[in-house]
């Protein structure tokens, strides 16, 4: 009996990323192909794309079914518009300047306190 004719059912190793021999993602793949091109290969306006993409080949057994945060795919990660990428941007930045200052603040506090404790030792 030949086995030709049977398809795997089980997921392919982790790793592994076989080819869509039966064309099953073809219309997600050229979505995000379009987009990726349209966007000047700027992937985050095509996130949307990228999850359809990785979510037929999971439901077609192309590759494991796996949580997208784990393939990077993250909330953080996902914005709809420019717009709030920037906003998160510059929220981050204004979170990292905070800790500079907070962080020079105590420094020099740090300092102030050991040149008092000198010029006590020299009285």
């Amino acid at each position: 009996m030949s086995n030709r004719g049977r398809v795997s059912s089980r997921s392919p190793d982790k790793g592994a990323f076989p080819l869509d021999h039966f064309h099953e993602c073809d219309k997600q793949a050229n979505d995000y192909t379009h987009c990726i091109t349209k966007h000047e290969l700027m992937p985050k306006r095509c996130r949307k794309f990228q999850v359809e993409y990785l979510t037929c080949r999971m439901n077609n057994g192309l590759m494991q079914k796996e949580d997208l945060e784990k393939l990077g795919i993250t909330q953080e990660t996902s914005w709809e518009s420019e717009e709030q990428e920037k906003q998160f941007l510059y929220d981050k930045i204004e979170r990292m300047r905070e800790k500079a200052m907070q962080s020079a603040l105590r420094r020099f506090t740090q300092q102030q306190e050991q040149n008092k404790q000198e010029e006590q030792k020299q009285e």
